[in-house]
């Protein structure tokens, strides 16, 4: 009742203003306080919605998963091992799986996805560790969501024999904490499972530091051999200082 006659005498102008101010991105002041107020990303529902998601497009991940061709590139041997940190149920591997069929796919994500998603696409490795060692290391839209990307570069780069590409990136020179919200039917690609419901999601997030990534990977034996300015953006809400880049890296 009130809210209807907020909206009958309120202008416009005001009434969105307020939508705005109720639905605006709040900031945190460390990744911990973001993560308290928000569900863990590999939630139970999360991970059972995107396997089953998945499931419906195996065999036919080609229409829905599309490589970087500079990441194609990376692929210079006849055969080698390649890594997909945060790779979901493995779709992307798949695509390619089928294009290098010598070379071997690992996907490393939540030990549930993990676990979940083995089933469905076998002739990929799926685990919840970094493998010891590989040729390239691939990952797309996840460093933002860890809570010490910086960390977990380095760790990877130790392990990585040749290229290393980073896709959908949230870059700032300013640190910031938050709390992603998304609708559950927003995650994952291909056509809707039944049993679900479009629930909201909500996890934590940061932005991440370009200069302090490649800095990293320079200490690590690594040049930056190709950089894409705006490509597959990681941006989310209503970060303004934010951007998207695509890194490929490669060693010296």
């Amino acid at each position: 009742m009130i809210k209807k006659l907020l909206k009958a005498v309120l202008p416009k102008s005001a009434i969105v203003a307020a939508y705005q101010w109720h639905t605006r991105e709040r900031r945190y002041r460390s990744w911990a306080h973001a993560a308290a107020a928000s569900a863990e990303y590999g939630s139970r529902d999360l991970t059972a919605f995107r396997v089953a998601r998945s499931r419906k497009i195996v065999g036919d991940e080609d229409s829905y998963a599309k490589p970087p061709e500079e990441l194609l590139q990376t692929f210079d041997m006849p055969s080698g091992r390649f890594v997909d940190f945060g790779g979901s149920a493995g779709e992307m591997c798949a695509v390619l799986q089928r294009r290098f069929p010598s070379w071997l796919f690992t996907v490393v994500e939540t030990k549930a996805m993990s676990d979940s998603s083995r089933v469905l696409r076998p002739s990929i490795s799926y685990s919840d560790q970094l493998p010891d060692g590989y040729d390239v290391f691939f990952s797309s839209g996840t460093l933002q969501y860890l809570a010490d990307p910086e960390r977990l570069w380095s760790d990877a780069l130790g392990r990585t024999g040749r290229y290393a590409y980073l896709a959908r990136n949230c870059f700032s020179n300013r640190k910031a904490f938050s709390v992603q919200s998304s609708r559950l039917f927003d995650n994952g690609a291909g056509p809707i499972p039944e049993g679900f419901e479009d629930v909201n999601i909500r996890y934590p997030h940061q932005t991440i530091s370009e200069a302090s990534l490649t800095a990293i990977a320079g200490r690590m034996g690594f040049n930056l051999i190709a950089r894409f300015d705006g490509r597959n953006s990681g941006v989310t809400g209503s970060k303004t200082d934010a951007y998207g880049a695509d890194l490929l890296f490669k060693r010296r």
